[in-house]
């Protein structure tokens, strides 16, 4: 394990095409002993323009903690109805009705301040809201901004001039708020991974979605109770079916309560889709084809 004194920075050891130190920190009234982490192919040194990024770093870093309580919280409360499902928080402090940013920040364990080759920083954080437990806070642009710990590793973002900013996380994607059926959600808005990035197709298909969207908004509650009452028999196989869902019951306006929108998807070859989770395909999910003709309901796993 090679090892290098960065008269800047200090002693690092490099390991797995990174840098690393640890150093003790105070974190929000609580001490911490954190990662300092540069990543780098080379075990020769530091790079001038990653000691840049950790020198502002270090100049800001008190406007960084105060900015990122309420950075976590704005995500948290657009993330809502997604934590509440994991995590049982109705009637704590971090009910949505009493979270605050002196709460918020007690729900993370800050442990490594990652610099990418490309002077991109941020935190990387255990967190026990999100589905893989982690969460990252890029700081390097003007605001900071949450990222999963794989965008945070490998940022590539972009200005699409249909898609708007896109971010990279195995596919191109961006995070937008809509109105669904009476209830706001933040989805996921992504483009399958191909060589060639973000296509003319891909942009043509967006195009296509936005100009037809209340249309497809408005066939769907009809499309998917039809697919309900035809598989009806086998759904109840695997789901214990509420009385509100009977057979009997179930209208175009009830179904549409157990749906629950979550990424709008654009494949390479004009497929698009809204990809859903429901009850009685937990592992599957369903996805609504919305590029054909006419709207039709698929497993997730049969177009992706």
């Amino acid at each position: 394990m090679a090892k290098i004194t960065d008269e800047l920075i200090g002693e690092l050891e490099y390991k797995d095409d990174s840098f690393y130190k640890t150093e003790k920190f105070d974190m929000y009234g609580y001490p911490n002993e954190i990662e300092i982490k540069f990543h780098s192919v080379s075990n020769k040194k530091i790079s001038e323009e990653q000691k840049v990024a950790y020198k502002k770093y270090m100049s800001r870093k008190d406007d960084y903690f105060k900015e990122i309580p309420q950075v976590l919280l704005d995500s948290y409360k657009l993330n809502y109805d997604e934590i509440s499902k994991r995590v049982d928080v109705e009637g704590t402090e971090h009910d949505i009705n009493n979270i605050n940013t002196q709460t918020i920040v007690k729900m993370f364990i800050f442990e490594t301040l990652y610099f990418d080759s490309k002077c991109n920083y941020g935190w990387i954080c255990k967190c026990g809201w999100t589905e893989d437990k982690t969460i990252a806070i890029l700081l390097s642009e003007e605001t900071p901004r949450i990222l999963t710990p794989s965008q945070l590793y490998d940022y590539r973002k972009i200005d699409d001039p249909v898609f708007g900013e896109m971010i990279y996380d195995a596919s191109w994607e961006k995070r937008e708020k809509k109105l669904l059926y009476g209830k706001e959600k933040l989805v996921r808005i992504a483009t399958c991974d191909y060589k060639d990035g973000i296509t003319d197709v891909h942009r043509a298909s967006y195009r296509k979605y936005q100009e037809n969207e209340a249309r497809y908004l408005e066939e769907i509650p009809r499309v998917l109770l039809e697919y309900y009452l035809s598989m009806y028999d086998e759904i109840k196989e695997y789901w214990r079916v509420p009385r509100a869902y009977t057979k009997k019951n179930v209208t175009q306006e009830n179904i549409m309560d157990l749906i629950d929108f979550r990424t709008l998807y654009f494949r390479y070859n004009g497929m698009f889709a809204w990809l859903c989770e429901c009850p009685w395909e937990e592992e599957c999910g369903i996805a609504f084809v919305l590029s054909d003709e006419k709207v039709r309901v698929e497993l997730q796993t049969d177009i992706l």
